[in-house]
């Protein structure tokens, strides 16, 4: 019937090896992973968010499901997913070609794991973890080993399918992988015509350069410069009113007034008489902040002046010229 409201589209677990589950893809940004957790609260109840409070920077930032045991590995500097990983593949149904591999009624055993995704390679054992890597192009499975069985998974000539004792291997963590990188050090590359994380430059004269489009804005632009070179905002607001503006010499009678580039990280604050830019507001979408995945982080920088130093001449009249010691 026209009018009437599309079914909501449940999550389905398809695994993709390489480009990710249910639609949350490798190199995905951090606020197109946060959007498909919030349209399915049904499967994702509990979604944690963790980082280095000290060094943004230094360490990833973890979006953590707990209630399904599944980890989204960000790569902090870029807010981009480089990751995903379930540490209990037990709990949680995941399909491959519409089949399940692991869940609460499919245990991933070693054997069905190379039965249902095909032969591969002989995987690696590590010391460090105690597991052995089964690893295909996109993914891969991790199976704890007793270190009384240890021996029997560091030739990598040889899979062994089935224990002494009996039992065969069980997987507990599942991996989702670039093709040719296990360990995911870093997201996958952007798209050539992507603009995302596009180098921004900032003076303290109030000019912004956006890198990669090659457009400028400085305080004598309006808003239809601003729109030709950016395009529409995502949206326009007004400025809060000051509770002390009573107080002022003069008043306009209408408020200063925002665009808002929720894509590009920015806002800009325009004045409601001259309508040219009175400042311009970037935002790096810090995990603690009010704001947080209201806005795509600004990849700017700061162009400071150069510090100016006296000449060496300049430096010898005021008795720096470097004489004899006394």
């Amino acid at each position: 019937m026209p009018g009437r409201d599309r079914p909501k589209e449940s999550f389905k677990p398809v695994l993709e090896p390489g480009k990710g589950i249910g639609g949350i893809n490798l190199g995905a940004k951090v606020q197109e992973v946060l959007a498909i957790l919030q349209r399915h609260p049904e499967v994702f109840t509990n979604v944690e968010i963790k980082f280095c409070a000290e060094d943004l920077n230094s360490m990833d930032l973890l979006i953590e499901c707990p209630d399904i045991g599944m980890n989204v590995i960000c790569c902090s500097r870029e807010q981009r997913v480089r990751l995903i990983e379930f540490y209990r593949p037990r709990d949680f149904t995941i399909l491959y070609c519409d089949v399940p591999c692991c869940g609460p009624k499919v245990l991933p055993t070693l054997p069905s794991v190379y039965h249902q995704l095909g032969p591969a390679m002989p995987g690696f054992y590590r010391d460090d973890s105690q597991m052995y890597w089964l690893a295909y192009p996109g993914v891969t499975f991790m199976f704890p080993i007793s270190f009384n069985f240890a021996h029997m998974f560091k030739d990598e000539r040889h899979l062994t399918m089935v224990l002494p004792d009996g039992s065969t291997p069980v997987a507990s963590r599942i991996r989702i992988h670039p093709m040719h990188d296990s360990l995911g050090h870093v997201p996958l590359p952007l798209e050539i015509d992507s603009l995302y994380m596009e180098p921004v430059t900032v003076s303290l004269e109030g000019t912004m350069t956006f890198e990669t489009r090659g457009c400028r804005l400085d305080f004598t632009c309006t808003p239809q410069d601003v729109v030709g070179q950016l395009g529409q905002p995502s949206s326009i607001m007004q400025k809060r009113v000051d509770k002390l503006r009573i107080h002022a010499k003069q008043t306009t009678g209408c408020a200063h007034y925002f665009f808002n580039y929720s894509d590009l990280g920015i806002d800009i604050l325009f004045d409601a008489r001259q309508h040219s830019i009175r400042k311009l507001v970037m935002h790096t979408n810090c995990p603690e902040h009010a704001d947080f995945n209201d806005y795509t982080k600004c990849n700017f920088r700061l162009a400071l002046p150069r510090r100016k130093f006296p000449s060496d001449a300049h430096r010898d009249s005021l008795g720096g010229g470097g004489g004899e010691e006394g």
